[in-house]
């Protein structure tokens, strides 16, 4: 019975060498792969998801950026590699939060605050459902036409018509917001006074101020719908058309 134990215990101090030998040698293998990888290498990276179009200047000074350490086998050509390059610039799409920056994705100075408004125009947001919007597939950076209708419309003899118009040939998006549904998290479809319809969304555009008026008026007054621009495309303006051109 005792040379029983004692062999138990033999065997366990065996295993506790062999498992102890096993982790400093895993160790010891790590430390020289990452010798063997090749160099590392500085990069910068955000502690949060970062939207489009934000002032990065606002990150940098509550210190929500970091350096690490990468291979250079992982490296990201062109990535950001001091916070410096980050300063008095914008990103022209999301970044999210441990992920190499490419300078690609940071545009210049920041301009017209953190939605980067064109000189001499202003933001202005509306709520569209999806049909109207590009069955939501548009997004920040895209261009736009906008198209309105108004019915009663006064003509000379004194009746009255619908007409459809391009209000604005060429329009920016400045940024697009998606609002969750209550359905995301398995509630019903039932919607409280004033809250946004499933499949609806935000839009901010960059319009000059007469532009900015006219569009206000369209949607208070009208029925107004975007029509997605092809990438460096213009829209064009066109004459109103009424009922009698359609059928014509």
């Amino acid at each position: 019975m005792v040379k029983g134990r004692a062999l138990v215990v033999v065997l366990a101090l065996i295993l506790a060498t062999l498992a102890t030998a096993g982790v400093f040698l895993y160790a010891r293998g790590v430390e020289e792969d990452a010798k063997v990888g090749g160099t590392m290498v500085s990069v910068v990276v955000s502690e949060v998801d970062i939207p489009p179009r934000t002032d990065l200047n606002l990150l940098i000074r509550d210190d929500l950026f970091r350096t690490i350490q990468v291979n250079e086998a992982a490296y990201v050509d062109g990535a950001i590699t001091s916070v410096d390059q980050l300063a008095d610039k914008n990103n022209a799409v999301a970044i999210l939060a441990g992920e190499q920056i490419p300078a690609a994705r940071i545009s210049g100075n920041v301009q017209g605050g953190a939605l980067s408004i064109p000189e001499g125009m202003e933001a202005l947001t509306v709520s569209l459902d999806a049909p109207r919007g590009v069955a939501g597939l548009i997004n920040t950076g895209d261009k736009v036409t906008i198209y309105s209708t108004f019915k009663d419309v006064a003509r000379k003899d004194g009746t009255t018509e619908t007409v459809t118009v391009v209000l604005v040939p060429t329009v920016e998006l400045l940024a697009v917001h998606r609002p969750l549904s209550s359905t995301a998290f398995g509630g019903d479809d039932t919607q409280a006074q004033g809250e946004q319809l499933p499949g609806s969304l935000f839009a901010t555009l960059a319009l000059s101020p007469e532009d900015a008026q006219r569009f206000v008026f369209s949607m208070e007054n009208g029925s107004t719908w975007f029509g997605l621009l092809p990438p460096d495309a213009s829209g064009e303006p066109m004459k109103p058309i009424t009922v009698a051109q359609v059928v014509k």
